[in-house]
This record gives C-alpha cells, sequence and structure tokens, in this order.
C-alpha cells in the first residue's frame, strides 16, 4: 500500500511539471491559434535564469540576510520568471508576429527554430552548459513521513501548482484583462468590435504564459535535483501533448492531461518489469488513441465547421 501512495505522490509531483507546461501551450493556441513549440526551451532558460540568480549572484545570499529563506527564493524566483516571460515575448514578437495572416506552417516552424536557437544559447554561453547543471537546493526536503515518501519540497511543488493555478483562473474570470483575453480567444473580430485592445492582450497573454513558464522549469528543476540545457525539447513534447490530451485550448485540459500523462508514465515505470525503458512510449500511445478517438481531448469541445 506504502508502494502505491508513493507512486501516487510521485505522479501527482510530475503532473504537476507537465500541467504547468501544458497550460503555457493552452494560453498561446487558445490566443494566437498557434502551437508554440519553443515553451519547453523556454521552460528550462527559465530554470537556468533562476539557478544562475541564485548562485552565480550576491541576490539570494543579501534578501537571506534580511529576510526569511523562502521569502529569498520567492523573490529570486519571481524574478527569473520575469525573465522568462521577456524572452517569451520577444519569442512572439520575432517568430510570430511578422508571419500574421500567412500560412500557419510558418510560425510553428518558426518557434521550433527558436526553441532550438535557445537552448544552443544556454548550451554555448552558460558556464559548462552542455553537462548536467546541479540545481540549487532552494526547497526543503525534509521527509515529513515515514512509510510513505513524502517530503517538504513535494508539498511546496503541489502547493506552488495549486496557488498558480488558482490566480491564474482568478485572473482571467474576475478581471477585466482576463475577460479580454477571453473575448479575443473566443472570436477576436467579435472583441474588436466591442472595444478589446486586441493587440494588449496578446502581449499581456505571452508575458502571463512566459512566467508560468519559469515557475514550471524551476519545478522541473527542483524535482529532479538536476537540469540540462537540452531538457526543453523533451518537456516541451510532454507538456504539448498533455494539452493535446486535455482538449489544446483550455486551461482545465491542460491539468488533467499533465495528470493523466504522468500518472501513466509512473505507474507504467513502477509496476512493469523494465517499464522504465517503455513509459514515454505508453504515454505517447496514450495521446494517440486520444487523436483517434477523442481529437477534442479530455475537456475540449467538439467544433462543427460549417461549408
Amino acid at each position: 500500500m506504502s508502494l502505491i501512495l508513493s507512486q501516487i505522490i510521485n505522479a501527482v509531483m510530475l503532473g504537476c511539471t507537465y500541467s504547468l507546461i501544458a497550460i503555457g501551450f493552452s494560453l498561446f493556441f487558445g490566443v494566437m491559434d498557434v502551437v508554440v513549440f519553443s515553451a519547453g526551451d523556454v521552460a528550462i532558460f527559465g530554470a537556468f535564469s533562476i539557478m544562475a540568480l541564485a548562485s552565480m549572484t550576491v541576490l539570494l545570499p543579501a534578501l537571506d540576510a534580511f529576510l526569511p529563506h523562502a521569502v529569498g527564493t520567492v523573490v529570486v524566483v519571481a524574478l527569473g520568471s520575469v525573465v522568462t516571460a521577456l524572452v517569451m515575448l520577444l519569442i512572439y514578437r520575432v517568430t510570430i508576429k511578422p508571419f500574421a495572416g500567412k500560412s500557419a506552417l510558418m510560425p510553428l516552424l518558426s518557434t521550433i527554430a527558436a526553441g532550438i536557437a535557445l537552448r544552443e544559447l544556454i548550451g554555448i554561453f552558460y558556464p559548462q552548459g552542455r553537462n548536467p547543471q546541479t540545481f540549487p537546493q532552494l526547497l526543503p526536503n525534509e521527509v515529513l513521513t515515514s512509510g510513505v515518501v513524502l517530503t517538504e519540497k513535494h508539498v511546496i511543488i503541489m502547493a506552488a501548482t495549486v496557488v498558480l493555478v488558482s490566480i491564474l483562473y482568478w485572473f482571467v474570470n474576475k478581471t477585466k484583462l482576463g475577460m479580454s483575453i477571453q473575448a479575443v480567444s473566443q472570436n477576436r473580430e467579435a472583441a474588436i468590435m466591442v472595444g478589446v485592445n486586441w493587440r494588449y492582450c496578446i502581449v499581456a497573454t505571452f508575458l502571463i504564459g512566459g512566467f508560468i513558464l519559469g515557475v514550471g522549469g524551476f519545478l522541473v528543476a527542483s524535482y529532479f535535483d538536476v537540469v540540462r540545457f537540452d531538457m526543453g525539447s523533451m518537456y516541451g513534447l510532454k507538456g504539448f501533448s498533455a494539452a493535446v490530451v486535455g482538449g489544446l485550448g483550455s486551461l482545465y485540459g491542460a491539468i488533467a492531461g499533465g495528470m493523466l500523462i504522468a500518472f501513466i508514465e509512473v505507474f507504467v515505470s513502477a509496476f512493469i518489469p523494465g517499464g522504465t525503458a517503455y513509459a514515454s512510449v505508453a504515454a505517447f500511445v496514450m495521446v494517440i488513441v486520444f487523436i483517434l478517438f477523442r481529437p477534442e481531448g479530455i475537456i475540449g469541445d467538439k467544433t462543427v465547421e460549417k461549408v
């Protein structure tokens, strides 16, 4: 029983990381109708930004001298995520905006190229960037229970995900800007007719999505304690798969898809002999099944196109 509970905890932890990256995909697709394939690399860039602020500057020690360590950690993570949001906005300006009104294939290819460029920039300019990096222990890792492996870090990762998703829910549904973003997502022409500044909404969406990706990269690196410059390609693929399974464009679907993929991977690894080698295979087979039999995803709605 303790083994099952431990694997459930591991699956929830992994699902939190997948869900935040999938939320980024869903935000961008919902507003721009474009799949931003550089999202995974942006998330890992966020992890490297936070790691650089924590270990290569005097910012964290200076904050710890006047504030509790937890507050200093939150400030460092927030600053690194802000940098990530600005990088995400730059990617929009360079690789998506110039292709507005053109073939949907162009921004897709350009965002793939942007992800590769960002990945290589990390490998070249970060000190020993092509080697696996030990992520700073910014989160406490004390074991809370004896029978089931549950640490303070696990609780913080779950709590951070819940808080971030709750804030995003409040922002999207309770603020004027959030409702304007929803209007642009649902019908841009109608939103423009009632006076919504759609350009401002798009910029805000990419800043918010970039910030969430930065936090997601931090949680990924904190969960594994190691970060590599090329992790973004796989995590971006998993995040996109989670968004597709949940319903591309749905924030709640992104969470459901991320959790489902994580549970499949963890349980295949834990309970099937030699299953670790096939965990990702099982997850992607499940994605193919959803595409074949429920392409709208778990929560997404069917769309009917009249001709």
